[in-house]
Parts: structure tokens; sequence; C-alpha cells
């Protein structure tokens, strides 16, 4: 966040780049980037060998689905705990400007009686 724009700017990774993230990890063929080039790498394979490869992306697909739950659980608990703790700060923040206020006005009425 700059001072001329008081909007925060973050990145949040797009669809695409969240798979590949992941899927770089498990089966970089199945990357966008990886997909390009299959025509090419795989022009001269057998039915047999092409077989294989299905049943290897399928189980790369299992793969990633678990990793995805995974990131997303991990992602909202910690989204939850920031939040919570961010929440109680500010809370803390408002008491003690509350205990302040009260504090004053609680030595005013007493320094007039």
């Amino acid at each position: 966040m700059d001072k001329k724009n008081p909007t925060p700017t973050f990145t949040i990774p797009t669809g695409q780049e969240l798979f590949d993230s992941i899927m770089g990890h498990i089966e970089p063929e199945l990357t966008s980037e990886g997909l390009k080039k299959l025509d090419q790498m795989y022009a001269h394979e057998t039915s047999a060998e092409t077989d294989e490869r299905k049943q290897r992306y399928e189980l790369a697909f299992e793969q990633y689905e678990q990793a995805y739950q995974g990131y997303m659980e991990t992602l909202h608990a910690q989204a939850d705990r920031y939040r919570r703790h961010s929440f109680g700060e500010v809370e803390l923040e408002h008491r003690g400007k509350e205990e302040g206020v009260l504090t004053r006005l609680q030595n005013a009425i007493f320094q007039a009686a």
C-alpha cells in the first residue's frame, strides 16, 4: 500500500497459476506449458504406451486433487487464524481507548464533586 493510493495491492494467483504450481510438482507434462509439447513428445507412441500414459495422468490428477484440497484447507485455516488475530488486536486497541475515555470521565466526575 502506498501513500498516494490507500488501497492495498496484493497478488492472488490465478486458477492456472495455482494449477501449474501444484501440478508442476506432480506431473510437469500436465502444466499449461507441458501440454503444449505433448503432441510432439508422443507423436510416435504406441497405443499401449498411450494407455500407460493415460493411467499415469489419471494418478497425477488424483494426486493433484489431494494436494489442492490440502492447500485450500491450510490456506483457509491460515486466513481464519489471521482474521481472528487481527480482530483481537483491534479489539484490544479499542478497549484501551475506551478505558482511557472512561478514566477521564471518572476523573472529571470526581473532580467536579
